[in-house]
């Protein structure tokens, strides 16, 4: 396939309390930082995927899925999904412990998705528990995890994924 600079990637995101999105957002910027049309929005937003030269699509992991809304956006995109370049990132608290299980499980949280589309990235990052705003249900299985309040998202690996994606995505010609 021969890509340009010119034609646009859309980074989709489904977030629960905004973590992921934060997350997308510098997925986003990192991308357009390289010379890239990007448009950034919520999975909820999207109308069509068509219009893009490849799509990354992110979602936060609760009880060991994706959120319902994103994996709708890979039922209902599928055929469109899987004509063009796709990265897929994941992110959950639990991934701030670096462990064979919780990578497994983190890879797990896909499975769903999978029925539905072939990503060519697969992308996982520790997200941030912040108890201010959580759902009572949420924050208290999150107390039942034991998991401490914190943000322990790693910037630079997020950044370095997202610079990574045009190379590993694409193969792009030399322009005349």
């Amino acid at each position: 396939m021969e890509w340009s600079m010119t034609e646009r990637i859309l980074v989709a995101y489904a977030s629960r309390y905004g973590s992921t999105e934060e997350i997308a957002r510098v997925i986003a910027d990192e991308i357009r930082a390289l010379g890239y049309e990007v448009d950034c929005m919520n999975v909820m937003e999207v109308e069509d995927v068509r219009p893009y030269a490849a799509v990354v699509a992110g979602s936060p992991i609760y009880m060991g899925k994706w959120l319902p809304e994103a994996v709708d956006l890979a039922k209902q995109f599928r055929i469109a999904l899987n004509e063009r370049p796709l990265a897929v990132f994941a992110v959950g608290y639990s991934m701030k412990e670096e462990d064979d299980l919780i990578r497994k499980s983190a890879r797990a949280s896909m499975n769903e998705l999978r029925m539905y589309v072939h990503a060519q990235v697969e992308g996982f990052f520790a997200g941030k528990f912040d108890p201010d705003g959580m759902s009572t249900s949420d924050l208290q299985i999150m107390k039942m995890a034991g998991a401490a309040p914190g943000d322990a998202r790693d910037w630079t690996a997020v950044r370095n994924w997202a610079r990574a994606l045009p190379s590993v995505l694409f193969t792009l010609e030399p322009e005349e």
